[in-house]
């Protein structure tokens, strides 16, 4: 028997029917699109990772030969160092000479060190004569004894001696400078002796063993001295 049916509710709200919009579905779609897209670029990234790290482990560990270390000593340790195709050997410094290998090949560069400046050896030994010595009020004569060594420019090279009436007097003598293989010119430094202090000697080089000593300096009134002698090699 059929169901009878209610009358309608005369103050019931009317119901209007869901309409489900285009636009919804639409965003839906590019939402879940999105998050796909997401996850294969995120995968991806992590396979290129783990990928990176294999390599650098690899390279880090280097091959090995023979059972032997890279950085061991041993024959079978392959040369782990390149160098890059970008460098550029250094030059080679100014003054410098570079030594050829076995086969001819360049070498490392040899530097050069600039022999220091001596004692010409033609003038070393001991010196003797006697000296003059001209000022305003008298001339002085008296034996001079110059002793020379080895040594460099500024450093000390020897001795020399003034055997006078009135005092002896002592002293030391540096290079100051070398002209040519002929002459040079020596600083006086008097230590002992009634003598000035400072003074300049100049020796020229003469034939047969002989040197021209000429000697300058200043009084400590004021005046020039000036000493001329012929030494000869006596030692």
């Amino acid at each position: 028997m059929p169901r009878p049916q209610s009358p309608p509710d005369p103050y019931a709200r009317p119901q209007r029917p869901v309409r489900q919009s285009s636009g919804d579905s639409h965003r839906s779609a590019l939402v879940v699109a999105m998050i796909g897209a997401a996850a294969t670029i995120v995968a991806a990234l992590i396979g290129l990772f783990v990928q990176l790290s294999g390599d650098v482990e690899q390279r880090a560990s280097g091959p090995s030969l023979g059972g032997a270390s890279p950085a061991s000593d041993a024959p079978g340790a392959p040369e782990t160092s390149v160098a890059p195709r970008s460098s550029v050997p250094p030059s080679t410094p100014a003054g410098s000479e570079t030594s050829g290998g076995a086969d001819g090949a360049p070498g490392a560069p040899t530097l050069t060190v600039p022999t220091p400046v001596g004692l010409p050896e033609a003038f070393l030994g001991r010196w003797q004569g006697y000296a003059e010595e001209v000022d305003a009020s008298s001339t002085d004569h008296y034996r001079v004894t110059v002793e020379l060594d080895q040594g460099t420019l500024r450093g000390r090279v020897g001795s020399v001696h003034y055997a006078m009436e009135s005092s002896d007097c002592y002293g030391t003598v540096s290079l100051t400078a070398v002209g040519g293989t002929d002459q040079v010119i020596l600083g006086e430094s008097i230590q002992s002796g009634n003598c000035v202090t400072n003074g300049r000697i100049t020796l020229t080089l003469r034939p047969g063993d002989t040197v021209d000593f000429a000697y300058e300096s200043t009084k400590r009134d004021g005046t020039r001295q000036s000493v001329r002698a012929g030494l000869e090699r006596v030692a």
